[in-house]
């Protein structure tokens, strides 16, 4: 009698905890949600600069009342990774340009001579922030370092900026 009595309680307590975390009845199916980051690109001609660009998931804004329930995300085609900043007047040649996962340097990415401004949309920047939006829904964070060499003085701003626009499952 006790041996049913226990299996009897426990199960209660099973039905108790699970109905509390339980998915709320608004929840989508999935739902679009994008986050940018930008860093100012300034360095002396000659030297090898590291950066670093942290999201969050909390950076998807369209996701806060949702963000637990997150499961999983597919980076959309309209992501991309950009160089913006540059004018006419200063010469800028960013070189050795590499994007890496902070926790994983074997998850990188190597970008070609920067020297005007770009967009990188292509399979293998897609397939990168890929591992970037895994590590966000996995972790709760990602952190890409970015490595480049300056072969010019630069002196105004250039802007690094990494979109991620991701269709997110609950």
């Amino acid at each position: 009698m006790k041996k049913f009595l226990s299996i009897g309680l426990v199960l209660s307590l099973i039905a108790a905890f699970s109905s509390c975390s339980s998915k709320p009845d608004d929840l989508p199916v999935s739902q679009n949600a994008s986050a940018t980051k930008s860093i100012s690109v300034i360095a002396a001609a000659g030297n090898t600069t590291t950066s670093e660009i942290t999201f969050n998931l909390s950076d998807f804004a369209a996701l806060s009342q949702y963000a637990k329930w997150v499961e999983s995300a597919l980076v959309q085609t309209t992501s991309a990774i950009s160089v913006g900043g540059v004018t006419s007047i200063q010469v800028v040649e960013l070189t050795n340009v590499k994007l890496s996962l902070k926790s994983n340097s074997k998850a990188n990415l190597d970008l070609p001579t920067i020297t005007a401004n770009a967009s990188f949309k292509e399979l293998p920047q897609l397939n990168f922030l890929q591992k970037v939006l895994d590590e966000v829904v996995n972790k709760g964070t990602s952190t890409v370092v970015l490595t480049y060499r300056a072969t010019n003085d630069i002196t105004t701003s250039v802007m690094f900026s990494m979109k991620i626009d991701g269709k997110f499952s609950f």
